[in-house]
This record gives structure tokens, sequence and C-alpha cells, in this order.
């Protein structure tokens, strides 16, 4: 428990839509991170480090940015971020085994969006879990249902065939 009174926010009731309080302040909690989160990896020092080092760490250590304070930095914002969406959804549905389920879905939302980009990462969040429930709406019944299940892996195979970098991935030119 966080804090967060159980049940609907009473204006969005009146309204006829349910909505429940813990669920907006994980939305907000959500959209306030990505927000501080990518603007900390465009506009600061340590952010754009940190974007040199994962696109060439050679070139980086070159220019002098430490590869020990970057992984500090990498690990620590890392931790950050799953401590509160560790938080959020043990709120939500308490916390069980199959969790990791749930975690391996990331790597096909990161292959949609690519790898470089935190709106395409939102915006691979958003193609798979809408795909996924309408895949499973009309494609389900003709294959026998249990799509949701595989469709992630799937779309995200046919990207790394077709379009390696993702949907707002950069293209990785390499000079020889």
């Amino acid at each position: 428990d966080i804090g967060i009174p159980q049940g609907a926010w009473d204006w969005l009731w009146d309204q006829g839509i349910y909505i429940e309080k813990l669920e907006m302040f994980a939305a907000a909690t959500a959209a306030i991170m990505v927000i501080v989160l990518a603007i900390f990896f465009q506009k600061t020092r340590i952010g754009r480090a940190l974007r040199a080092v994962a696109d060439d760490h050679q070139a980086a250590l070159s220019v002098g940015i430490s590869l020990h304070t970057i992984w500090v930095v990498v690990w620590s914002v890392s931790g950050i971020v799953a401590l509160v969406a560790g938080i959020m959804w043990g709120s939500k549905s308490g916390v069980q085994f199959s969790l990791s389920l749930i975690a391996l879905k990331a790597l096909p939302v990161l292959i949609l969006g690519g790898f470089t980009s935190v709106p395409g990462a939102i915006i691979g969040g958003m193609i798979i879990g809408v795909g996924e429930k309408l895949a499973e709406v009309y494609f389900g019944p003709m294959v026998g249902g249990a799509i949701e299940n595989w469709f992630a892996y799937m779309l995200a195979l046919a990207f790394l065939l077709f379009r390696p970098q993702g949907l707002f991935g950069e293209k990785i030119i390499e000079r020889v």
C-alpha cells in the first residue's frame, strides 16, 4: 500500500467512467518519469555521455568519458525506474513469479520502437498492446486462441527482418 485510497475518482464516476485512483497515479508517475528521463538523456551532459557510450564506447573513451562513471549512472537510473515500476505494479496486483513473463514483453516493445528512442518505446508498447488484443479478438478464433502469448514476438521478428532499427531508431552506418 502506497497510501492512495482505493476506488474510482468521484468526478469520473459521475460521468460513467471507472478509473481507479491508483491507475491514474501510476499513469501520471509514468508520464513524469518519461519526460524527466527524456530531458535527462537529451539535454544534460551526463545524458549525452550515456548516449555516446551506448553508440561507441571506444570513441567515448577517447574523448575522456569515464566508463566506470557511466556504468554507475546507468545502473542507478535503471534501478530507480525498476523500483518505481515495481512499487506501482506491486501495489496494484501483488508480487508473483509470473511477473517475469511481463518483463519479457519489454524486448519486443524496444525492438518495435527502436533502442535509441524513448517516444519509440512508448509507441512500440502501444502497438504491441493494441495489436495483441485485436489479433486475439479477430484472428484468435481462427487459430484456436492464445495469440496474445506469441503475437509480440512474431511482430518483433518481422521488424528484425525488415526494419532492424525499429520505427524510430537511428540507422547504424558503419564506415570502414
